[in-house]
């Protein structure tokens, strides 16, 4: 055989080698590629997971500390003590009034947020504001009945504001341990995901 035909054989086989390293080499390049834009999609999806879940929770974080600082107020203003500050204010029976208003948008605020997040919660909520109604009521009452004239019916009044006021305080308190509850449970979910 002529030294040309080894030479052409040669190099035959030598392209042939280097077409089948270079086919082998992009084919394993090929599925490195796979893998690594599969863990990115995981690790970015993981990532998008993670950052959804710690939103939620500090929007429901929020949420609960809007219900918590409502429930407070409520309990602080059908209270025995801002009773007698009412009482000895001579408020005004519009001022009263629109204190009323006021408390009851809190309370239409705290049952919105209890209806959305926590429907467990709606019945005391509403539990709540018709007690804070019967509040407003007897506090009026009190406030519109002279203690000088009238004994008798100011002190049936304040008895109704003193026992209403301990039903608000009393459903407040379990709502707030509810809460409290419920801020823990948020609390250790967000720390086990961090970890």
């Amino acid at each position: 055989m002529p030294k040309e035909m080894y030479i052409f054989f040669g190099a035959v086989i030598g392209a042939v080698a280097a077409y089948i390293t270079t086919k082998i080499t992009v084919r394993n390049q090929v599925r490195i590629a796979e893998i690594t834009a599969q863990k990115d999609v995981a690790l970015q999806s993981d990532r998008l997971l993670h950052e959804r879940v710690m939103a939620e929770v500090a929007i429901e974080r929020e949420e609960l500390r809007k219900m918590h600082a409502i429930l407070s107020r409520v309990s602080l203003e059908t209270s025995l003590t801002m009773s007698y500050i009412q009482s000895d204010n001579n408020m005004k029976l519009h001022e009263f009034r629109e204190r009323y208003v006021e408390s009851c948008h809190r309370l239409h605020e705290a049952k919105a947020i209890s209806d959305i997040y926590y429907p467990e919660m709606s019945d005391s909520v509403c539990k709540i504001y018709g007690q804070a109604n019967v509040f407003w009521g007897h506090q009026e009452s009190v406030l519109r009945t002279d203690v000088k004239d009238e004994r008798g019916v100011w002190e049936a009044s304040l008895s109704k504001v003193i026992k209403t006021g301990d039903e608000i305080s009393s459903y407040s308190r379990v709502l707030q341990e509810k809460i409290a509850t419920r801020g823990k449970e948020l609390k250790n979910a967000v720390g086990e995901k961090i970890d």
